[in-house]
């Protein structure tokens, strides 16, 4: 990794985070939140462009409830993206497609 200077160029910025294409993330967050065990009704993870709010890029996922595709995933699910999510945003920023 490589450290940006900060305003004074001293070297007191922030690290430059290592990007990903939305694939490769997209496809690690799977990987991962079903290793969890808590996110047996997660049919797919969409990563998404930057989120206005935080700069940071966000998911967007999809139930496996095939009888009600709007289904929301259950809370344990939530959580468990909420927290892988929240690691690889510190870790890997979203690489131009």
């Amino acid at each position: 990794m490589v450290q940006a200077d900060g305003p004074s160029g001293l070297g007191g910025g922030e690290m430059a985070k290592a990007t990903k294409t939305a694939k490769e993330l997209g496809t690690k967050i799977m990987r991962e939140a079903r290793a969890s065990g808590k996110c047996g009704d997660l049919l797919s993870v969409t990563v998404l462009g930057a989120d206005i709010l935080s700069s940071n890029w966000k998911i967007g996922t999809a139930s496996s409830n095939q009888d009600n595709p709007n289904h929301l995933l259950s809370g344990e699910c939530r959580i468990a993206l909420d927290m892988i999510v929240a690691r690889l945003q510190t870790m890997y920023g979203l690489a131009a497609s």
